[in-house]
């Protein structure tokens, strides 16, 4: 009877357990699917204000698709892979010399702020 009455507390902790799991995993899953649909949308706004930048450009100089294409190849090369991502550089802090969080805009280990040599720094 006793044994009974352990087994079944045991089963039903190990039940609640799973649930509680469940529930965690369920939520996990809802935050990464919004944040995939978050991202869609970013991407969707990048391409469209992307296209809008390529036809201004097209038309007011006369660039051609080719020259575009070249420019893009020559670009994804620069990491020595044509993989068609462009992989950045490490810096380093100009102040301690350690390598520098692409994240942050500061060093993390001596607080030095971090330079910025183009448009596309400061929004890494």
């Amino acid at each position: 009877m006793i044994e009974n009455f352990l087994w079944e507390l045991n089963q039903t902790a190990r039940v609640n357990s799973a649930s509680m799991q469940a529930s965690a995993a369920s939520g996990t899953a809802r935050d990464a699917n919004q944040a995939t649909v978050d991202l869609t949308e970013q991407l969707d706004k990048l391409t469209l204000i992307t296209m809008a930048i390529w036809e201004l450009m097209h038309e007011k100089t006369g660039l051609t698709e080719q020259e575009l294409m070249h420019r893009v190849k020559e670009i994804d090369l620069r990491d020595g892979k044509a993989d068609g991502k462009v992989t950045r550089e490490v810096s380093r802090c100009s102040k301690c010399d350690r390598v520098m969080s692409p994240r942050h805009t500061r060093c993390l280990y001596c607080g030095e702020e971090k330079l910025i040599h183009t448009a596309f720094d400061e929004i890494t």
